[in-house]
């Protein structure tokens, strides 16, 4: 038997050994060789990131794929980004990322993607049982050995200012620390680098740049080295999290505003594609820039399905995941997002704290996480959907509840990759801003009283 909660809403994403060993494996390759066989792909690109049990795990997955008759393109280790690279690369624009993205570090996981779309860990889940015949020869399995250097040559090709920055760039000893360094460099700048050796072990700091206490290191070595911006990545390479020249953390729905503006400036009247954690002030910008702000649920798995429906340039999360379908593929990138910030920097011939202080501000709280059991947290969800009462908020239910007011908003819903509870506040005046969340502790607290959490 498998354990079904690994199969999440986004992807699959597990313990090793207890949930994510050889049997498991063997049965999750099974449930991909449906979906191959329901879509009519023979061939996937394979890819790793640096954690400690990749490696065994790849070796499993590629066998038993091979064994089902799907050939193999083995990019060996890489960042969720070169991997969807190769795929897009390849006549089926299909692969496997294996990745346990910015878990604790004895996660892993799989990130699918088969003809182009992104793979459901539920809708593998419903291909479990489903039989395969094996094959009496295996299919084949080559390695590529270019892509990086085919990857940094496509980026480099948008280049459209000569003029070099000082880059630190912190890979928080993920997958990107073998990628980063190269592609800024390649891009012509000065490359500080700060904790790019790939080591599983995160022995610096967790590899998550959505958390603030993750970003320290880089926003002293910011100002120790007198750079012009700091890039993290997150073990994955798909987020990013970005400081300015002097030391403050951009966030993500801020880094949104940055690019549809720049966006827009060329595509005016273009949708753009948030998901519910982000600022009410994005949709504000969106607006003011010619744009139409298009809310979403959270997660990549519903970001490229909506930007593959709706053909829209960009979209992003308050994750950090961004989303360029402009001049780029419509994945998730940190690599490329990072990019494109740099070539917005130098095209404006400013600084990047000049443009982040004409951006709108409000009060608000990074993303708020509250561990709960796995098989609790969406009962809790659900609970406060219906009971809670919020006078002259208006409530959405695309992701959670999110309730706007006229003077600000708060969020609550369920993490589809860990065991936790995620909540953002927003207001106009910091007095507001500790009134919703009371509003929302206060009655969390209601439906389980065991709930802590510390008002920011």
């Amino acid at each position: 038997m498998i354990d079904q909660s690994i199969f999440r809403e986004y992807d699959i994403r597990g313990t090793v050994p207890e949930q994510l060993n050889t049997p498991s494996i063997k049965i999750i390759a099974g449930a991909i060789a449906k979906k191959c066989a329901l879509e009519k792909v023979t061939e996937l690109a394979l890819g790793r990131d640096g954690r400690l049990s990749g490696q065994e795990i790849m070796d499993v997955l590629s066998l038993e794929l091979r064994k089902l008759s799907i050939s193999i393109i083995n990019v060996g280790l890489v960042t969720s980004p070169l991997l969807y690279f190769a795929a897009k690369k390849i006549d089926s624009q299909s692969g496997v990322m294996i990745t346990g993205s910015h878990n604790p570090k004895n996660y892993n996981g799989f990130k699918v993607v088969i003809n182009d779309a992104p793979v459901s860990g539920l809708e593998l889940l419903k291909l479990v049982n489903e039989e395969l015949s094996e094959l009496s020869s295996p299919a084949k399995e080559r390695h590529e050995t270019n892509l990086l250097d085919n990857y940094i040559a496509e980026v480099c090709s948008q280049v459209s200012s000569t003029q070099t920055l000082k880059v630190v760039v912190d890979c928080g000893n993920g997958a990107a620390g073998e990628i980063a360094p190269k592609l800024m460099r390649a891009l012509g700048h000065e490359v500080t680098e700060l904790f790019c050796e790939i080591d599983g072990n995160f022995p610096n700091h967790h590899p998550d740049p959505g958390k603030p206490e993750n970003l320290q290191d880089l926003i002293l070595a910011v100002e120790e080295n007198h750079a012009d911006i700091g890039i993290a990545f997150d073990g994955d390479g798909d987020r990013l999290g970005v400081i300015s020249n002097r030391g403050e953390i951009i966030f993500p729905d801020q880094l949104m505003m940055i690019f549809a503006k720049d966006v827009l400036a060329k595509k005016n009247g273009s949708e753009i594609i948030f998901d519910v954690k982000c600022s009410n002030l994005l949709a504000q910008v969106i607006e003011e820039a010619g744009g139409k702000a298009v809310m979403s649920a959270t997660g990549h798995f519903h970001i490229k399905n909506a930007l593959k429906k709706s053909g829209a340039p960009l979209a992003g999360e308050m994750s950090g995941h961004i989303f360029f379908n402009d001049q780029w593929y419509g994945f998730d990138d940190g690599h490329y997002s990072a990019f494109r910030l740099i070539d917005i920097i130098t095209r404006l011939n400013t600084s990047l704290s000049s443009i982040f202080q004409e951006l709108p501000k409000a009060f608000s709280t990074p993303e708020i996480n509250i561990d709960v059991e796995e098989e609790k947290k969406f009962f809790i969800v659900q609970a406060f959907i219906k009971t809670s009462h919020f006078p002259g908020g208006e409530k959405i239910t695309i992701d959670g509840l999110r309730i706007n007011f006229n003077d600000g908003w708060g969020l609550l819903r369920a993490s589809n990759t860990s065991p936790k509870l995620v909540l953002r506040f927003e207001a106009q005046t910091a007095e507001r801003l500790s009134e919703i969340q009371e509003l929302f502790f206060t009655q969390l607290q209601s439906i389980d009283e065991s709930i802590q959490i510390e008002l920011s």
